[in-house]
């Protein structure tokens, strides 16, 4: 699996998956992202859309969950995760994690497509910023 983590200059990250992606790699990005320099952070894209293969089993989904918890203590309230998964199987195990994550305060969707994705994000923000 490669990930490319793409820090954005208004408090946003892109997270980019390719290849073969496994539940504990994940796990392993998250925990990189709990740092100061993403406190505040206001959005989230998880881009599935280069990926071949993903296996990730329940108890991986759960300590995805627990980091996913561990980053919304320190990112803006309510802030948009937006994942972009066309494959079956990625758009399923995003939604169980869009359910199961509904703790973070976070406000969750999962699209088909990337520009999906930025679009929902690009929309909320405006209307966050027009409150």
């Amino acid at each position: 699996m490669a990930v490319t983590v793409e820090a954005r200059s208004d408090k946003g990250l892109v997270l980019s998956y390719s290849g073969i992606l496994t539940g504990q790699e994940i796990v392993d990005v998250k925990r990189t992202l709990i740092t100061e320099q993403n406190r505040g952070l206001r959005y989230l894209i998880i881009d599935t859309t280069a990926t071949d293969e993903i296996h990730i089993s329940p108890s991986e989904l759960r300590r995805i969950v627990e980091e996913n918890m561990r980053l919304a203590a320190i990112t803006e309230p309510g802030m948009l995760a937006a994942v972009a998964a066309p494959q079956d199987l990625a758009f399923g195990l995003s939604r169980m994690w869009e359910v199961i994550s509904s703790g973070t305060g976070w406000r969750t969707l999962v699209f088909h497509s990337r520009a999906e994705a930025d679009s929902w994000i690009e929309q909320n923000l405006s209307r966050t910023q027009l409150k």
